[in-house]
């Protein structure tokens, strides 16, 4: 039997992610949760968190929620995603990133995410996945 963590499995193994320095990628109950640490591989050239690696990573972790609670003939996809980067993250500095579902449906589903550094609130986000039936 398929649990969300074999979901995750992918997610997790996945290059991008790798050399990203993605930590600790996982979920609970409609929730998502993983790390990261601010250094040259996700910098932009002014030593702050890129903004690009903001975005993709609260999509993770969106998805890293959703899966915790989609039925397992099901996936889902990106279909809209809007990032508010409030402050910059520094080189050295952790950022944590969490996501809950906050309304499933058939074939949408709505998942806010946050993103946390020393305490302080930097991004926030809200994706819309689409949901399809799993290819086989």
């Amino acid at each position: 039997m398929e649990t969300h963590i074999n979901r995750l499995i992918p997610v997790i193994n996945l290059p991008y992610h790798h050399y990203l320095g993605v930590e600790g990628v996982r979920g609970e109950e409609g929730r998502g949760f993983l790390s990261i640490t601010v250094h040259t591989n996700n910098a932009n050239p002014h030593g702050f968190l890129h903004g690009g690696v903001i975005y993709s990573l609260c999509d993770v972790c969106a998805y890293a929620a959703l899966v915790t609670i989609l039925e397992k003939e099901k996936e889902a996809v990106t279909h809209d995603i809007h990032v508010s980067v409030l402050r910059p993250a520094a080189l050295g500095q952790r950022v944590d990133f969490e996501a809950e579902v906050v309304n499933k449906g058939k074939t949408l589903c709505f998942i806010d995410a946050k993103a946390w550094t020393n305490g302080k609130l930097i991004a926030t986000a809200r994706i819309t996945k689409s949901i399809r039936d799993r290819v086989k």
